[in-house]
């Protein structure tokens, strides 16, 4: 019985080392579109239908329309801001085309790199600016001995980019420091260096104190920013004058934005930040 036990596990070892030889295991994929983005319409426009773009056409292929995954906005972009998603497409040159109705009103090529950047249009007649969304996203956990569990603090993340306008046509030309509070001790830190038109920071750590214990973990953060001198840049607003830009996020613990400043400083539609998530 042992010999005969034996014989069959040759015999199965056998078939199985013969089935192996004979069935090569194939998985029918292809390889991942390398390269990522996340598409941002930030001509200074005034926000209303006749300046919506209907559909966005990449490499020839329909991305973003009325009826699929939505239009193109002045201040927005696709896919959706609170998704933090991203487009895909291989790496190299991409072109991106832009209808209004039946009507093409851009026309561009850039290159895109592999990885996650963010491609802003800036001008219907130029190029887009591609930024580098830096990714991976850094973490931490901030404890302190002895402070209440309702001050433990963590970070999210900030890239600032600077598209603001002097006014129709003009790119403002200083460079710009964002600033964040720190929501525990109201101190004024600077969010990386200052950046000029078309530039962004690196992507920067900043504090979030927990509101309330069982959450995933919020706050307000207030924000501002200096010119080239290093006082608080002055803004028109809604009303017509001329004040000190300043402005407030809620910061959500683990999470990375991009914070955009776009419009004009003096003419309207008027300046403000417009805030973008990342998965």
């Amino acid at each position: 019985m042992k010999i005969l036990k034996y014989l069959a596990y040759s015999l199965v070892l056998s078939f199985m080392v013969i089935s192996c030889d004979k069935h090569e295991i194939l998985y029918n994929t292809r390889p991942a579109d390398d390269a990522e983005f996340q598409l941002h319409y930030f001509e200074p426009v005034v926000n209303q239908a006749s300046n919506y773009i209907d559909s966005v056409f990449v490499n020839g292929i329909l991305y973003s329309s009325v009826n699929g995954s939505g239009q193109l906005l002045p201040y927005n972009g696709v896919p959706g801001g609170s998704t933090g998603r991203f487009f895909s497409v291989k790496s190299g040159e991409v072109n991106f085309k832009f209808y209004r109705k039946d009507k093409i009103v851009y026309d561009q090529t850039c290159t895109l790199n592999k990885g996650k950047q963010n491609v802003v249009v800036h001008d219907l007649s130029k190029a887009p600016i591609i930024l580098d969304n830096q990714f991976p996203y850094p973490h931490s956990f901030e404890w302190q001995e002895g402070v209440s569990i309702y001050t433990t603090a963590s970070i999210s993340t900030i890239k600032f980019c600077n598209f603001l306008y002097e006014k129709a046509g003009e790119p403002y030309q200083g460079k710009l420091q964002y600033q964040w509070q720190h929501p525990r001790t109201k101190e004024w830190h600077n969010l990386g260096n200052p950046v000029g038109f078309g530039e962004a920071t690196d992507r920067i750590p900043i504090t979030v104190v927990k509101d309330v214990y069982n959450s995933s973990g919020s706050c307000r953060i207030d924000y501002r920013i200096l010119d080239e001198n290093g006082d608080i840049l002055q803004v028109r607003n809604s009303s017509g004058k001329m004040v000190n830009y300043s402005d407030y996020w809620t910061g959500y613990i683990g999470q990375a934005k991009m914070h955009f400043f776009r419009g004009y400083r003096t003419e309207t539609p008027v300046c403000a930040v417009s805030q973008w998530g990342s998965l």
